[in-house]
């Protein structure tokens, strides 16, 4: 079983106002909020792995991550994703600030949406083996990777070197094929190997440890936050690099808890929240 991840962050501190927005949408979407009582997740638990209004019971928690951001969680996973527009695009929408969602499917497929302060919605990547899903055909070329479009980490990232200056990263760097690119997909992999080795040549004095022979580097993680800006995730593990970056980065403090583990052990079985902020459940049909 490789790495999962579902974890979204909208650009305001305001965690009050956060709640009220989110809590006023759930009940425009026909749900009325409760307080469950703790329970024992079933073996393949509709709130965890369902599909938006198939699941009776939504579970939504947000807490502080990095400055000036917001850590949303959800059950189900996507919950967020999902609707026309999306839940998350219309609570960026009444808040008048950009969000993501980022994801992480067995480890290697990855998914971003990003939603900017009018709701408008950029996707890259794509969901697994659903290739299709979200877009409603195949991803354009250039997004079949993950890259910000509408969020601008300049901030966060500085202020994650500022607040943590020895985390860090470790990657590999795939080594170049014997044969010349034949396809399509081959050269734009190929260029972006090199457009790779190119941008960590810059970081010869900024903490890079590149080990030569195994092709192994490591950077901050505010430096893979500011290239999903610049060049998308092209050639950067998801699981080894993208996610603890992203968590680190956005997740800010409570980095830790931006892991799903918290869904499953926190908001599907209806525990108490290991972390000050809020918890909203909200249920289907009437009283």
């Amino acid at each position: 079983m490789g790495t999962w991840l579902n974890v979204a962050f909208i650009q305001c501190a305001d965690i009050a106002r956060v709640e009220r927005e989110l809590s006023r949408l759930l009940v425009e979407a026909g749900r009325r909020l409760t307080t469950p009582r703790p329970r024992t997740p079933e073996r393949s638990d509709r709130m965890q792995y369902g599909l938006g209004d198939e699941v009776q019971r939504w579970g939504l928690a947000g807490f502080h991550g990095a400055p000036g951001w917001t850590v949303l969680r959800t059950a189900p996973f996507e919950l967020l994703m999902q609707g026309t527009p999306s839940l998350l695009a219309r609570l960026s929408s009444r808040l008048g600030v950009p969000a993501f969602q980022y994801n992480i499917y067995d480890s290697t497929p990855e998914f971003l949406m990003e939603v900017d302060a009018a709701g408008r919605v950029e996707l890259s990547g794509f969901v697994g083996q659903e290739v299709t899903r979200y877009w409603n055909s195949e991803p354009p070329m250039g997004r079949t990777w993950t890259r910000f479009h509408l969020i601008d980490p300049t901030a966060v990232a500085a202020w994650a070197e500022s607040a943590m200056p020895e985390a860090r990263v470790t990657e590999w760097i795939s080594p170049s094929s014997d044969r010349p690119p034949r396809t399509e997909f081959d050269m734009f992999f190929e260029s972006q190997r090199v457009d790779l080795l190119r941008w960590l040549g810059q970081f010869g004095q900024l903490g890079t440890r590149i080990v030569s022979g195994s092709q192994e580097w490591s950077v901050h993680p505010a430096h893979i936050v500011r290239r999903l800006a610049q060049a998308g995730s092209a050639c950067l593990s998801a699981e080894e690099c993208v996610e603890p970056a992203i968590k680190t980065v956005f997740g800010g403090p409570n980095a830790e808890h931006c892991d799903n583990l918290f869904l499953v052990e926190t908001l599907v079985p209806h525990a108490p929240m290991p972390v000050e902020g809020f918890v909203l459940y909200a249920e289907a049909g009437n009283p």
